[in-house]
């Protein structure tokens, strides 16, 4: 148990820009990283894609990890790779990414409760708030 704590640390101290939490037991904190350049081309990973296809990326990726393995990320975190991105290009990605969040948590909904998440009760409201907080998100930055 010391070696794995040891070895989890020295992960951590070497790739810590691209994990952001790194508790001594349990998994790093989980983000998908949305980059945006001047021209408003985003990047998520090695995807390269248009704002109009923002929403449902977001949906597809946030409600893809919750099938695979019952959890989804952690938190959404908006990058600009240039100064020059216009405010008016990163209006439209936070909005197209709250849309995205609006659509994975209807599909969730969907699946687990044949409701919306408005015909829930609030103790089911509330259990999915905890769960699955990277929905709720509203700050990027």
């Amino acid at each position: 148990m010391k070696l794995f704590a040891a070895l989890l640390t020295i992960t951590c101290l070497h790739f810590g820009p691209a994990i952001t939490a790194c508790p001594a037991i349990g998994s790093p904190e989980k983000i998908l990283l949305v980059q945006v350049d001047e021209i408003g081309l985003i990047k998520i990973g090695r995807d390269t894609l248009g704002s109009d296809q923002l929403a449902r990326y977001i949906q597809e990726r946030l409600f893809k990890s919750y099938m695979g393995t019952g959890q989804m990320h952690d938190r959404i975190k908006l990058e600009k790779t240039d100064a020059q991105v216009p405010a008016l290009v990163m209006e439209v990605i936070i909005h197209e990414i709250k849309e995205g969040q609006r659509r994975a948590l209807s599909e969730l909904c969907v699946q687990k409760y044949i409701k919306s998440f408005e015909e829930l009760d609030n103790r089911k409201k509330d259990k999915i708030r905890k769960q699955f907080p990277v929905l709720f998100q509203q700050t990027y930055f």
